[in-house]
């Protein structure tokens, strides 16, 4: 053991000085190559500025004139401010065309062995170096010419390469001052990241982490339920083996890239937005395999960092909801519809056996008209087959019970909401009605009994409006009666509005009940329209391409 902990400190040791080596080498490598830009664009500006100097003069009149035989002393006056005011200029001459200076200033005391001019240059101004007794020297050339073109002589400006080599001097010492600066505060700010970077590690050490994430890695790809992660720039961070699965995706593709560019029907970036969490929300993956998702923020120090989903096969939760939600309604639904015409048939069958074939004519005329005014009324205003016929069923089931129940003529549903699924749909509308059936329980045999639906969906939305004439709900019951397992109807019941209300707040829509004592209640449910994804347009464009 003691061992180990010897080779783990000898290694990070040896990862230390090695992180210190490659940061010390990479801040050389950044200076050197800065300075060497430096050093190159200031002696291209000394360059250009000379030339520009030697240019003007060449140009002036008072030099034009010395060299055509006039005074010196305005030329010498000229050329030694030239040399006082220009930064980093030595001298500056006047030259015949044979060589002879006939004016000129210096830094220095004495003008011996200035360069003398190239006359095989054909350039009006060109950069020349030379020996001199002060030195080598650097010097930009200009061309004087008489009002004719004639060349008269040169106008010459120059530093000491002394001079240059104090500038690459100073500089170099710049550099190194901040160089040295640098590693300071780096070294500073280092020491403060690695104490921070100790601190977010919990301690552990760097293979121990990688233990640790390998580990917990496996954990997560054991796992049935897929898992997908996101951070804050909507970049998928994890996907384990069972989310690749139902999505059909591979690991090496998706970590890393936009999480639309992977997965274009995903919502979950509306979690990372929001910062709430939605639990058993029904999507589809890109291979059409149906699933329930629960997505959560991923929040630090109060901001959402990111955002995590995830997904469980939905064959099983279907089967268990069933019990509790729209099939069983639509069963029920059937049942009763079932047994009303049972009851039909028996009457028919006793009007044949009296042999009463007119009555029994007349009965069957008589209930097929009824019957197809009722379902008519609503197979032409809800157009969702599974919708429309729990609607029939709880009309036979009011027929049963001695409650009118009826659809509001303003009722519109179409097939393929976008607003509610239609299994959804059946559990919400399905709980409301037997809601409004359970409440002439305790009305007196004379009262009224009515039940009206209404059902809406236009391009703001989807209303669902269930009235009745039943006894009324106390204010003390409407304060509980959306809790799960609250019910005064006795034990095991409890279920059915508080599943409508959590199907309606997933789906991003509102609840509102008006109740009176003895005069009946009212639920109104409004929804959104959903946004729709690329699978679920085209499952509709292929529904809509069969039915033409």
């Amino acid at each position: 053991m003691k061992l180990l902990a010897h080779l783990k400190k000898t290694l990070n040791a040896q990862l230390v000085t090695l992180s210190v080596m490659v940061i010390v080498l990479t801040v050389l490598i950044a200076m050197g190559s800065s300075l060497w830009l430096n050093l190159r664009s200031s002696h291209q500006m000394m360059d250009r500025s000379m030339m520009d100097v030697a240019y003007l003069l060449a140009r002036t009149q008072d030099v034009r004139g010395l060299l055509e035989g006039g005074s010196d002393q305005s030329v010498t006056a000229l050329l030694q401010q030239v040399v006082r005011r220009v930064n980093d200029l030595d001298v500056a001459v006047v030259i015949d065309t044979e060589g002879s200076m006939l004016a000129g200033a210096s830094t220095r005391s004495g003008l011996q062995g200035v360069v003398q001019p190239d006359p095989s240059r054909t350039d009006p101004v060109f950069l020349q170096e030379g020996e001199t007794e002060n030195g080598m020297e650097r010097c930009a050339c200009a061309k004087v010419f008489d009002q004719e073109g004639n060349l008269l002589g040169y106008a010459v400006v120059g530093v000491y390469m002394r001079s240059v080599y104090r500038m690459v001097a100073g500089t170099v010492l710049q550099y190194l001052l901040i160089a040295a600066v640098a590693l300071c505060i780096g070294g500073f700010w280092a020491r403060r990241l690695a104490r921070y970077i100790k601190s977010e590690l919990a301690g552990y050490e760097p293979e121990d982490l990688y233990r640790l994430m390998v580990q917990r890695a496996d954990i997560w790809d054991a796992l049935e339920e897929g898992v997908m992660a996101i951070d804050e720039n909507e970049r998928i961070i994890y996907l384990n083996a069972a989310a690749k699965q139902m999505l059909e995706l591979s690991v090496d593709e998706a970590v890393g890239q936009p999480l639309h560019q992977v997965y274009s029907a995903s919502t979950l970036d509306r979690v990372l937005h929001s910062g709430k969490a939605e639990y058993n929300v029904p999507l589809k993956s890109l291979v059409h395999v149906k699933i329930l998702a629960d997505r959560m923020p991923i929040v630090k120090n109060g901001r959402t960092v990111g955002a995590v989903a995830i997904f469980r096969n939905r064959t099983e939760m279907v089967r268990l909801a069933e019990d509790l939600t729209g099939v069983n309604h639509v069963v029920e639904a059937l049942r009763a519809n079932t047994h009303e015409f049972m009851n039909k048939l028996h009457v028919i069958l006793g009007l044949l056996q009296l042999e009463e074939y007119k009555e029994a004519e007349r009965y069957v005329l008589e209930l097929t008209k009824v019957r197809a005014q009722s379902m008519g009324g609503i197979t032409g205003r809800i157009q969702e087959p599974a919708v429309a016929a729990l609607l029939i069923g709880k009309l036979s089931r009011a027929q049963e019970l001695r409650v009118v129940f009826r659809l509001n003529a303003s009722s519109h549903f179409p097939h393929g909401s976008r607003c509610l699924p239609t299994d959804a749909m059946i559990s919400v509308l399905g709980n409301l009605i037997e809601n409004a059936f359970d409440s002439f329980k305790n009305v007196a045999d004379g009262a009224v009994r009515e039940v009206e639906v209404c059902i809406q969906e236009e391009a703001q939305g989807l209303l669902i409006c269930v009235e009745d004439t039943g006894c009324g709900i106390p204010p003390k019951v409407r304060q509980r009666m959306f809790e799960q397992g609250f019910s005064t109807k006795g034990q095991g019941r409890g279920t059915g509005l508080a599943l409508v209300q959590s199907i309606v707040q997933a789906y991003g829509g509102d609840v509102r009940v008006e109740s009176v004592v003895g005069l009946g209640t009212t639920f109104t449910i409004h929804i959104p329209p959903q946004e729709e994804n690329t699978e679920d347009k085209q499952e509709k464009e292929e529904r809509d391409c069969t039915r033409l």
